[in-house]
C-alpha cells in the first residue's frame, strides 16, 4: 500500500493528477445519481469503448468515484467487524473481501471493499460514498481506539479488465517491472476459491512506486482493481497506454456490468434487499450482529425470495447514461412487476440491456413497459417495452 504520510500540500492531489492525464476527457457530473463525484462518461469514442471492454479485450478504467480510507488503532478490526456485513475479523492479513454498509432496514448504503493489512484496514468505497461511509464510521466511535482517516486527496483508483488473466498479468508488469508473476499467481489462487468476493492482494513496489492491486472474477473475465498514488498515476498510466491497455469511460463499464449481471451497490442494490439485487455475496450469515444483522437473519430464516435480480431488454434507451432512477416496470394490467437500474446500450446492437429487480413469479412480459411518476417515458411516438433476457442474454 502506498505510503501517505507526507506532506499532502506538497505532492499532487487525485483531482490534480485526473485533470492533468485527461484534459480531453467527457466529464459528467450528476448524470449518474449514484455517483456523487464527477464521473469520466468517455474518452472520446465510446461505442468502440464498450466494444473493446465486452469483447475482452485490454482496458483500464479510471474509477473517479471510488473512496479511500484507512483504518488504525487497536479496535479497528472488531469495530469494522461489528459495521460491515462480511467477517472482517476471519479476513487473513493480506486478503480482501466485499462487504456492504447497510441501514437498519437492511438496505446498502454502500459497498466497500475491506483489504486487512498488518498495521491498518484500507477500505475501497463504491459509487462516491466514501463521505458518507466516514461519517458513519466516526459516528460510531465511542471509546473505540480507531481513527478513520480520508485518503481520496492522495490515491486514485482505476480497474483493469480482460478475459485473459495473462493480459492483466502483462499490463501489471509494463507498470511494476516483475510484478505479473505475483498477480498470475494471486489470480490463479482467487479462480480457485469457492468464496464470493474474497481473496488476497498484491503489493507491488518497484521503481515505478507502490500500488494495491486486488483481482476479482467477474461472469467470464477478470478485473484488477489498482489503487495507487496521484503522483504515481501519469508513469503507470503511460506504462499501460504503451502495453496497448486502451483507455475506457464509465459508460463502457456499466455496459460491462449490465452483461456480466453484476450489481452495483448503490445502483442496483438501492431497489431491494441485497438477496433480491444480486449482492448475497457480500453477505456473512455466520459472523454475529452487524448493523442490518437482523434483517438478514429474517431472510434466511424464510429462505424464500420474492423478487430478484434480472437481466431485461429495452426497445429504447432510458435517459442519462442508461442509469435511471424512479423507473418501475408494469405489466400490461398496469401493476408494477419490477424497478429498472442500470442499463447500456446492447452488445449486439439491438436495443438496450439492464438490470431490474422483478417479481420472480413475472415470466410472462407481454406489455411491460417503463413508467416513471405514472407517466410512460416516450421514445419517439412509442412507451419503451420491456422483456426478460434469457441465462444466455437472448
Amino acid at each position: 500500500m502506498p505510503d501517505t504520510g507526507a506532506d499532502p500540500s506538497r505532492r499532487p492531489t487525485a483531482t490534480d493528477a485526473w485533470r492533468a492525464l485527461l484534459p480531453d476527457a467527457v466529464l459528467v457530473a450528476g448524470a449518474v445519481p449514484w455517483l456523487a463525484p464527477a464521473a469520466l462518461d468517455h474518452l472520446g469514442d465510446p461505442d468502440g469503448e464498450r466494444v473493446d471492454l465486452l469483447a475482452g479485450r485490454p482496458v483500464v478504467v479510471p474509477r473517479l468515484a471510488l473512496g479511500h480510507l484507512r483504518l488504525t488503532g487497536a479496535d479497528r478490526v472488531p469495530f469494522t467487524h461489528g459495521l460491515l456485513s462480511q467477517d472482517v475479523a476471519g479476513l487473513p492479513e493480506g486478503a480482501a473481501s466485499d462487504a456492504l454498509l447497510l441501514d437498519h432496514r437492511g438496505q446498502p448504503r454502500a459497498g466497500v471493499t475491506v483489504v486487512r493489512r498488518r498495521d491498518d484496514l484500507f477500505l475501497a468505497v463504491d459509487d462516491g460514498a466514501g463521505a458518507a461511509v466516514r461519517r458513519v464510521l466516526e459516528e460510531h466511535v465511542v471509546f473505540d481506539q480507531v481513527e478513520v482517516r480520508d485518503l481520496d486527496a492522495r490515491l486514485v483508483g482505476a480497474t483493469l479488465h480482460a478475459a485473459d488473466p495473462a493480459a492483466l498479468s502483462a499490463a501489471v508488469d509494463a507498470a511494476w517491472d516483475g510484478s505479473g508473476e505475483a498477480l498470475a499467481g494471486v489470480i490463479a489462487l482467487v479462480d480457485g476459491r469457492p468464496e464470493a468476493g474474497t481473496g488476497p492482494t498484491v503489493e507491488p513496489a518497484t521503481a515505478h512506486g507502490r500500488a494495491l492491486l486486488r483481482p476479482r472474477r467477474q461472469a467470464g473475465a477478470w478485473a484488477v482493481d489498482v489503487h495507487l498514488l496521484a503522483e504515481d498515476l501519469a508513469l503507470a498510466w503511460s506504462a499501460w497506454v504503451r502495453a496497448q491497455v486502451r483507455p475506457v469511460g464509465e459508460r463502457a463499464w456499466t455496459a460491462g456490468r449490465v452483461a456480466a449481471g453484476h450489481a452495483s451497490a448503490l445502483g442496483e442494490g438501492r431497489l431491494g434487499l441485497p438477496q433480491e439485487t444480486g449482492l448475497e455475496g457480500r453477505i456473512s450469515y455466520r459472523k454475529g450482529c452487524y448493523l442490518g444483522q437482523e434483517i438478514m437473519a429474517r431472510v434466511e430464516a424464510r429462505a424464500s425470495l420474492r423478487r430478484g435480480l434480472r437481466r431485461v431488454r429495452l426497445d429504447g434507451p432510458p435517459p442519462g447514461l442508461g442509469l435511471a432512477r424512479g423507473w418501475r416496470i408494469e405489466g400490461r394490467d398496469g401493476r408494477p412487476v419490477g424497478a429498472l437500474g442500470s442499463a447500456a446500450p446492447a452488445p449486439d446492437g439491438r436495443g438496450w440491456w439492464a438490470l431490474a429487480v422483478v417479481r420472480l413469479d413475472a415470466d410472462d412480459t407481454a406489455g411491460w413497459q417503463l413508467r416513471v411518476d405514472g407517466e410512460p417515458p416516450r421514445s419517439g411516438p412509442t412507451a419503451i417495452a420491456v422483456s426478460l433476457l434469457a441465462a444466455g442474454g437472448t
